[in-house]
């Protein structure tokens, strides 16, 4: 559903369902309440929040280590990032301020101002895009965080609320929804959903209520994401499978499996018979008869299977 200063009606269609594929993993710091993740180039940054904790840090996105970061005063509870034109733009939950931050120096250059609560952000190139933690997303100005327009994410006919941090990927926003072990990708223009994305391959702890799934940055060199959580102790690249795929693919490999377990089992049965004809020439009556009364049973059972084959066709 597209809110403007004209009402659009769209058609909805289930979302198919992706799954995360793991390329690889690297450490991640499991004190950091993580509220977004960006990749810049190669460098990647990542935002933390709670009161007296929040933070913005510069990460080695190989080995997980900080490479520097900047503390904020106990007032602010830090929120989603994105980063345009070499500066950081960095949310806060209830403060109503986003800070704009030099990405060199990290020093605190300047502020927008905004009405209700900071959760995610990304860019488009064009403009900000912004969540509040409801089902809504608003586009704002890059010169001064006005909104331009909004869309309300609708997944089946029904609003999904709780949209949390987002990353811009050309015409789709990916969002993560507080409390869930999913990502989705949402069409820019119409907020329908497109994808679900499951993340429950990734080991995390799923039995705390704090641990959960914020910070999705897109690495372009990768053409892959970059996935974590709150207090995760790992960072994953990851691509998005369709399930239909990947159940697909393991179905064939457990074929393969089984095909090979038995081929291998024949293999060695002929090998076992072949050493034994000719380390013992006595033997030779024995297997031919087994051979021909194999091969006698099998003629008779061809032929009976024709005769019902051609007994069908004639009813």
């Amino acid at each position: 559903m597209f809110l403007s200063n004209n009402s659009l009606e769209i058609s909805y269609a289930d979302s198919p369902s992706y799954a995360s594929n793991v390329l690889t993993l690297t450490e991640h710091d499991e004190n950091a309440f993580t509220q977004g993740l960006e990749m810049y180039g190669d460098r990647l940054f990542e935002s933390t929040g709670l009161y007296g904790s929040s933070s913005l840090r510069e990460v080695n996105a190989s080995s997980g280590q900080i490479i520097r970061q900047i503390s904020f005063s106990d007032d602010i509870f830090a929120e989603g990032i994105t980063i345009i034109n070499n500066t950081i733009i960095l949310l806060t939950w209830k403060e109503n301020i986003a800070l704009i931050i030099d990405i060199d120096t990290f020093d605190v250059i300047g502020n927008y101002t905004y009405s209700g609560e900071g959760w995610g952000l990304c860019n488009d190139g064009k403009s900000y895009v912004m969540s509040n933690g409801s089902s809504e997303i608003s586009f704002r100005n890059l010169e001064n965080f006005d909104i331009i327009s909004s869309i309300v994410v609708i997944e089946d006919g029904i609003e999904i609320p709780n949209l949390n941090e987002l990353e811009c990927v050309g015409n789709s926003i990916y969002a993560n929804i507080w409390g869930e072990n999913r990502i989705i990708e949402i069409n820019m223009s119409s907020g329908q959903v497109e994808k679900s994305i499951s993340i429950d391959s990734l080991e995390f702890n799923k039995n705390s209520s704090h641990s959960v799934l914020n910070g999705i940055a897109y690495s372009p060199s990768d053409n892959a994401f970059w996935i974590t959580g709150k207090y995760w102790s790992k960072m994953y690249l990851t691509e998005f499978i369709d399930d239909d795929l990947r159940i697909s693919e393991d179905f064939v490999t457990e074929e393969e499996g089984f095909l090979t377990k038995y081929t291998n089992k024949i293999i060695s049965f002929i090998i076992i018979i072949i050493i034994a004809i000719f380390v013992m020439p006595g033997s030779w009556p024995f297997f031919s008869l087994i051979f021909y009364k194999l091969f006698k049973r099998q003629t008779e059972h061809l032929g009976a299977s024709g005769k019902g084959a051609r007994e069908d066709e004639i009813t």
